[in-house]
């Protein structure tokens, strides 16, 4: 297996953005300056920040901090967690003389004095007002517990000016207060500005560089405070900021701090960000070519082959020519001639299981490292845990199921459910194996033996089996996993799903393997309220295949223990609204409604479904959908509706 956290060495070709970062850093002309790491949850963000840490720290006379925003997230100003790091850093780390270190500490301690006026300037102006006028006993306690001098000045300013006017209301006294306050913050920012200019340069410090990692996991307010701590206080010469984020994640903490702005929001998000962060550096997703490549050099790297030869390897993805930009830069035949006697069959057989999987890894994970490797951690995991019970499990063979697994849920669920009932040996998933083969392969007969003839198996499996259900051989996704090597026809299927329960459990197995907007999103979508789901459905469009099949399963699993799936608020609705987003789900949406109780359906239902059809493959499965509520015998309202509707499409 390999490990989750950020790569120690490049296996992704990420030199060239590390060559962008580092070229804004180190031009003198360019600071003070702010750098975005930009990229989705698990693109190589860390690692790429890693990367240039690494690099940056070979220059002695230059500071390098790294400040992770969520291990602050419970402090109660994000600003004061942020510089007090900073400075505290710069003080104790650098290499100085006892008396450049003296006046180092002298500086560091006025501005960590600075930092808490700050903070108590948060309180804000109507506290100190209260005190003021009335002695607020809580008032009097928040100051004197936080030994706040500045606030008692400012409020025995407020007292004399009340002695002054005897007539001034509490109206005139808050504007007082507020107008002095901010007057105070302008005047103790640009003395900050000063003296922690006054220590980089005490300090000796030809560079001050700050790493700021994980921002898109803290709350709204906690990444708008960091960013405006950077531009308020931090932002002096010879700085430079490099903050890893996704940039979807930080423009939606825009709108939600700032909703009174006007104008568009995603508008709005865009260019607040922009002010804040002058240089983006976007972290693409990776292409079909560089997954493979990835994912062989995974696989090499856990072979434990000697160092020189994986570094050769590893050269062959970071420093390709040109034209070799885009295509597998490491496969089978390129690691046979580097390995030479250090290729292993084992590793053949895995470099040839990459690339069978790769593109559809590519396309469905929108080449994300991260969930590439996850993946992978699975597969070898399941591998590793049969072998415990003394099973081989077939490694292609349980990819391939994998891939149902992760893309098409309900399909997943429901041959999960058939091989069970047919000895691990369905016999419609042979029967459309061998559809498919003879339609490729126009002339050849059908074969009349054990895989092909079995009949379909009895009861309510017989009305949704796969050889005969064409949502999966008209869903093209699925067509072509049917279609992929290896065949399952005659396979044993049950160990490789006894391996696999933990998806067909709880909910939290499938929260866990979505990215952090898309956890959100499904928090989002489950909340009351029309106003709030239909801003939440304009976000499905932002996730990969992915996780927006996962959303989908995770609302499928809510469905199936709802009572009431006729209410305004079902996560029926819910789900078909979803669908209407992601119109690559609409198979998977008619499989969860064919094994719905038929008892517990709305009779609206039906017509939704024809309006939700648009293409006529769609039609095709809704029509199939409509014939089986129409012979249904336990919902006779359900039953009148499919028949009006199978009439109009």
């Amino acid at each position: 297996m390999w490990s989750d956290n950020e790569a120690e060495i490049d296996l992704l070709g990420f030199e060239h953005l590390k060559g962008a970062v580092l070229s804004i850093v180190n031009d003198k002309n360019l600071l003070p300056a702010s750098v975005g790491i930009y990229g989705d949850w698990g693109s190589g963000k860390s690692s790429l920040m890693k990367m240039v840490r690494e690099e940056l720290e070979k220059d002695k006379e230059i500071a390098v901090i790294s400040f992770n925003g969520w291990l602050f997230e419970g402090y109660e100003d994000a600003k004061t967690a942020l510089i007090g790091t900073i400075i505290e850093e710069i003080v104790e780390k650098r290499t100085l003389s006892s008396e450049a270190k003296t006046e180092a500490k002298r500086l560091g301690f006025r501005l960590l004095k600075k930092i808490q006026v700050f903070r108590l300037l948060s309180i804000g102006a109507k506290t100190a007002s209260a005190y003021a006028i009335g002695g607020s006993p809580v008032a009097g306690t928040v100051l004197a517990t936080e030994g706040a001098s500045y606030l008692s000045e400012l409020v025995n300013t407020a007292s004399e000016e009340i002695q002054k006017s005897k007539d001034m209301s509490i109206e005139d006294i808050d504007k007082f207060l507020k107008k002095e306050t901010e007057n105070n913050v302008r005047k103790n920012i640009r003395e900050f500005r000063k003296d922690f200019a006054d220590l980089i340069n005490q300090t000796k410090i030809k560079t001050l560089v700050v790493l700021i990692d994980d921002l898109d996991r803290c709350l709204p307010d906690s990444i708008i405070e960091t960013l405006e701590a950077i531009k308020l206080f931090l932002f002096v010469p010879n700085t430079a900021f490099v903050i890893g984020a996704d940039e979807r994640l930080v423009r939606y903490a825009v709108r939600r701090r700032f909703p009174e702005l006007p104008g568009e929001k995603t508008e709005v998000g865009q260019d607040y960000l922009e002010k804040l962060v002058q240089y983006p550096v976007r972290v693409p997703p990776l292409g079909r070519a560089e997954i493979e490549s990835y994912i062989n050099l995974l696989f090499t790297k856990k072979e434990n082959v000697p160092a020189d030869k994986f570094e050769e390897a590893r050269r062959c993805v970071t420093e390709c020519s040109p034209k070799d930009l885009l295509e597998v830069r490491y496969n089978h035949g390129i690691a046979q001639k580097i390995l030479g006697q250090n290729f292993t069959a084992e590793l053949g057989n895995s470099l040839a299981l990459a690339q069978r999987i790769a593109p559809v890894l590519a396309a469905g994970l929108t080449g994300n490292p991260r969930q590439c490797k996850r993946f992978l951690n699975t597969l070898v995991m399941r591998v590793n845990m049969a072998k415990t019970k003394k099973i081989d499990l077939n490694p292609s063979i349980l990819a391939k199921l994998m891939l149902l697994e992760r893309f098409y849920t309900e399909s997943y669920r429901q041959l999960a459910r058939i091989q069970g009932e047919q000895g691990g040996k369905p016999s419609e998933l042979a029967l459309a194996e061998e559809s498919l083969r003879r339609e490729s392969k126009p002339g050849i007969p059908e074969e009349k033996n054990e895989k092909s003839s079995s009949s379909v198996s009895e009861g309510n499996s017989q009305q949704i089996s796969i050889g005969q259900n064409s949502e999966w051989l008209s869903d093209p996704g699925l067509k072509d996993w049917i279609e992929s090597d290896p065949p399952l026809s005659g396979e044993d299927l049950r160990p490789y799903f006894y391996f696999s329960r933990d998806l067909l459990g709880p909910l939290n197995s499938v929260v866990q393997r979505m990215s952090p907007i898309a956890q959100e999103i499904l928090s989002d979508l489950l909340k009351p309220g029309k106003a709030q789901f239909k801003i939440t459905l304009k976000r499905a469009k932002d996730l990969s295949s992915g996780d927006s099949g996962s959303v989908f399963f995770a609302l499928g699993l809510r469905l199936r223990t709802e009572d009431d799936l006729g209410k305004e608020e079902s996560i029926l609705w819910k789900l078909l609204d979803w669908v209407n987003e992601r119109r690559e789900l609409f198979g998977q949406l008619i499989i969860i409604l064919m094994e719905l109780p038929e008892t517990n359906l709305p009779l609206s239902l039906p017509p939704r479904i024809v309006n939700l059809s648009k293409s006529q493959e769609e039609k095709s499965s809704t029509r199939r959908l409509l014939e089986k509520w129409n012979i249904s015998s336990g919902n006779p309202r359900l039953k009148a509706s499919a028949k009006i509707q199978l009439s109009k499409i």
